[in-house]
């Protein structure tokens, strides 16, 4: 069945996920977080209906050894499964969705609802989260992928068509996935998360290609990504 598509709440849409800046999180800064830091590099986006189009992008930590999954952030549209015009958008951040349904059934239990939220804008935010009691004690990895829709490139070109090498669908460049591992104990950590690869450019799958020679700008949508642990402040 196809969608009705009503223009002013399209407009509306638009302006809400371009334009807002979620609160930030109220968590027990007394008892075990952890904390990613993301800067926009504002200057690669576009623009519409007057305001910066800021990236679709997810926040994860998995536990090396057991694999469990805690989604942090993820941004409205992604979380929701909610596009204009849309029904879905797998290219969106891919290798999230993978890690979501493994969130399901593995280890770590939560509802996505509770952490998604509205696109942030401007130059710096910070997302935290009370770790779950069975990350404590652990070695964990965290993970930030973000993407840019109609980013393309000489490897993604806009005319490319479908089946054909280089086809993207809207998508552009691929979603580009940041990662750093941090220990969660007694003592706080801190590190910068460096690009790990990106995402399948359909969504086709859920890995992560480590083979970034086709991938310019995209690897730019973000110029600082950083994790900090701290094992509360009352330690």
């Amino acid at each position: 069945m196809k969608k009705r598509i009503c223009f002013p709440s399209i407009i509306a849409a638009l302006v809400l996920a371009c334009g807002t800046t979620p609160p930030a999180a109220d968590i027990d800064r007394t008892k075990p977080n952890l904390s990613v830091t993301i800067t926009f590099n504002s200057n690669l986006y576009g623009t519409m209906m007057f305001k910066k189009m800021y990236p679709t992008y997810a926040i994860w930590i998995e536990d090396v050894k057991s694999g469990a999954v805690k989604t942090v952030y993820v941004t409205g549209k992604a979380g929701k499964g909610s596009w204009i015009m849309a029904d879905e958008r797998p290219s969106s951040v891919p290798v999230w969705y993978g890690a979501r349904t493994r969130e399901k059934t593995v280890g770590t239990t939560g509802a996505v609802d509770a952490v998604t939220g509205a696109t942030p804008s401007g130059n710096t935010f910070t997302h935290s989260i009370e770790l779950p009691v069975d990350m404590m004690n652990r070695k964990l990895a965290v993970f930030v992928e973000g993407n840019i829709s109609f980013d393309y490139n000489e490897h993604y070109p806009k005319k490319a068509e479908r089946g054909k090498p280089g086809y993207s669908d809207v998508n552009g460049q691929p979603s580009i996935v940041w990662n750093a591992v941090l220990e969660a104990g007694t003592n706080a950590a801190e590190k910068d998360c460096a690009i790990a690869g990106h995402g399948h450019v359909l969504g086709e799958d859920h890995r992560i290609y480590k083979d970034m020679s086709t991938v310019t700008t995209a690897k730019e949508i973000f110029l600082y990504v950083g994790a900090r642990y701290s094992p509360g402040e009352s330690r």
